[in-house]
């Protein structure tokens, strides 16, 4: 007597070959013509080196060396077909098909070349999954992800789209490029400390030499931002770009650039951003920023000008708070290196005050500080001062 166990296996084993065998009877009528016969993708020759059956994990048809003929040919190494089955079922539509790839080799304006049609088809694609995508892009490579495209009921491409740690991507074809959509919950780059951001949204363009957000809008430490951004792609990556601060707490910003900073205030500032490099990851070692900013309604501390008013000899002018009204100026800085600042105006008051210094990598600060204060008598008193110290602990002393 054959065992129980025996039987339901031998019964699991028929049932699955049988399964397999219908899968494949069914794959068969899949009308793929084969290798050297004319086939069609959104009016698109396509050619295939070779055709074979493979389980993905369910039984698919494996193409090797597929190319998409557009102006610049769309690369796939390994694709797997298999039917839509809901579309067969509901439809009858026996010529949809849903694809996967190892990896797509091609330029944006060829994937944008994917949303218009040249007329009727051996093929409608209703989804293609990939896992990994490589942009040609000037004459650099970009390399992305796994991803995913959705194509719409005419077969057109309607979306591309993929996440790389947590940002968010979708580009869609319009006019011959990319139009691109990224979101992200929170974004931050090592080589920009000071900035942290969240619920970011940036639309824009992708092309064969580049990307660029004409608009960036997202929230930052109690304020918002908004700005643009040219990446150019060629020989070199070259960035390009200008970020509007809005009042955001600056002592926020600034402590993430250099902890203990003893400025606060609500901040505004345009910043200006350029960097490039041979490889994507020297954008961030060459990356430079300078603009301008205003802090209004704060405070420095640690920061004795009043104090220091009131010496008759040279000498350190000791602590205290400087409350101010206002507090505008220029900066400088490049990773790495000294950062160059300037106050064009400090207004406190009846306290006036203007200078410059640098803030060394190691937080050390080196500079001068003139001011001015209206006496109750009408008279102005003037002096000037050397700015010493580090960044949480600013030294003020009297020169004579």
């Amino acid at each position: 007597m054959i065992p129980m166990k025996s039987q339901q296996a031998s019964f699991i084993w028929r049932a699955g070959m049988l399964l397999a065998t219908l899968w494949i009877g069914l794959l068969s009528s899949l009308p793929l013509r084969a290798a050297d016969a004319p086939e069609s993708w959104l009016g698109l020759p396509v050619s295939y080196a070779e055709r074979s059956y493979a389980f993905r994990p369910w039984p698919a048809i494996e193409l090797k060396s597929v190319r998409i003929m557009t102006s610049d040919a769309i690369t796939m190494n390994r694709a797997w077909v298999k039917p839509d089955w809901a579309q067969w079922i509901q439809g009858g539509n026996t010529n949809t098909i849903r694809v996967e790839a190892d990896e797509i080799v091609a330029r944006p304006a060829a994937l944008a070349r994917l949303g218009l049609s040249d007329g009727k088809s051996t093929r409608r694609i209703t989804h293609m999954r990939f896992e990994r995508l490589k942009l040609l892009m000037g004459t650099r490579e970009l390399n992305l992800p796994a991803g995913e495209m959705e194509f719409a009921a005419d077969g057109t491409l309607a979306h591309i789209r993929l996440s790389i740690e947590g940002v968010n991507f979708d580009a869609t074809p319009n006019s011959g490029k990319l139009a691109l959509l990224v979101q992200m919950a929170n974004w931050r780059w090592d080589a920009l400390p000071a900035l942290r951001f969240e619920n970011v949204v940036a639309q824009g363009d992708l092309t064969d030499f580049g990307l660029s957000f004409h608009k960036i809008g997202g929230n930052a430490d109690g304020g918002s931002l908004a700005g643009t951004l040219k990446l150019a792609v060629d020989a070199n990556f070259v960035l390009d770009g200008d970020l509007t601060l809005i009042s955001m707490r600056a002592a926020d910003v600034l402590g993430r650039l250099r902890p203990g900073t003893t400025v606060s205030g609500g901040l505004n500032g345009a910043v200006k951003l350029t960097a490039s490099g041979e490889q994507f990851a020297d954008l961030g070692p060459s990356l430079a920023a300078n603009g301008t900013y205003v802090i209004n309604k704060g405070a420095i501390d640690r920061f004795g000008i009043a104090s220091g008013m009131q010496r008759e000899s040279a000498g350190p002018a000791g602590g205290g708070n400087t409350r101010f009204e206002r507090l505008n100026g220029t900066f400088n800085g490049k990773t790495g290196q000294v950062a160059s600042v300037t106050v064009q105006r400090l207004d406190s008051g009846p306290l006036q005050g203007s200078g410059n210094f640098v803030v060394m990598q190691d937080g050390v600060l080196k500079g001068g500080f003139a001011a001015s204060m209206r006496l109750p008598s009408g008279a102005t008193l003037s002096r000037s001062f050397a700015l010493g110290g580090k960044v949480d602990s600013p030294q003020l002393s009297t020169r004579d």
